[in-house]
């Protein structure tokens, strides 16, 4: 079983990465893009005005949100470090804040809906985190269909997803967004990667996205409104739901 990491890990992670490395790239550069334009697409479909992103990161999403539509933005994190980033991203301090998802009171801004990418499949409490969602709630979540170091659990298909979330959120859509191969998807760094990879076939097909979402890696991206059932284990384990950990190992 992996361990989860801490805030601090999570501390670590996003200085290393810089101002000027992977969690700082502008959001439309980022490999995350491509989720973020549908998780976007799933809000704007459910008529959402006012969003609380639960795990902000380094503000990506939300300064893609601020920049690029109308709807109203709050957003919190765990990790020290990731909320300083968001705010000198976005220069909004006001709207940002250090907070636990498991915790009652990182869900006291008015809000209509939930956001939350990559967030889930790093908790062991994640149904405990879903369950302090308001009923009645939009919600768009991410989930990945691969494994990593600081996974805890992944989904092989969405058969999974409605298994462990079904009964918290009223599931209405999933959708495959598939990983770019690529951190950075400048148009640069794209010409770049195509440059010196041209005489790799295989490599090649990677970089161009030519390769299968189960094979390449990606996101499910699921939407629903939360349901009023509460989360039934003593702390928000996995007493309820199986872990999907055998299909991760």
């Amino acid at each position: 079983m992996k361990r989860e990491h801490v805030s601090g890990d999570y501390d670590r992670m996003f200085i290393e990465g810089g101002h000027e490395g992977v969690y700082g790239l502008p959001y439309r550069h980022s490999c995350y893009f491509p989720l973020f334009r549908a998780v976007r697409r799933e809000l704007a479909k459910r008529g959402a005005r006012r969003l609380l992103e639960v795990g902000c990161g380094t503000g990506a999403f939300a300064h893609y949100i601020l920049k690029e539509s109308s709807m109203g933005y709050a957003g919190f994190d765990f990790s020290p470090a990731a909320v300083e980033m968001a705010v000198r991203r976005t220069e909004r301090g006001e709207l940002f804040r250090v907070g636990d998802a498991r915790e009652p009171s990182s869900y006291d801004r008015p809000h209509d809906a939930i956001v939350c990418t990559e967030v889930l499949e790093h908790i062991d409490a994640d149904r405990r985190v879903v369950s302090q969602w308001a009923p009645g709630t939009v919600c768009v979540c991410s989930v990945p269909n691969f494994d990593a170091d600081n996974h805890v659990r992944f989904f092989p298909g969405e058969a999974e997803i409605r298994t462990r979330y079904g009964d918290l959120i009223a599931v209405e859509f999933i959708r495959q967004v598939r990983k770019p191969e690529l951190t950075n998807i400048s148009l640069a760094s794209y010409v770049r990667a195509v440059r010196w990879n041209r005489y790799s076939p295989r490599r090649l097909a990677q970089i161009l996205g030519l390769t299968s979402f189960d094979k390449g890696g990606g996101w499910f991206v699921f939407a629903g409104r939360r349901t009023d059932v509460r989360e039934c284990g003593s702390d928000g384990d996995d007493a309820v739901v199986p872990n999907n950990r055998k299909s991760a190992q």
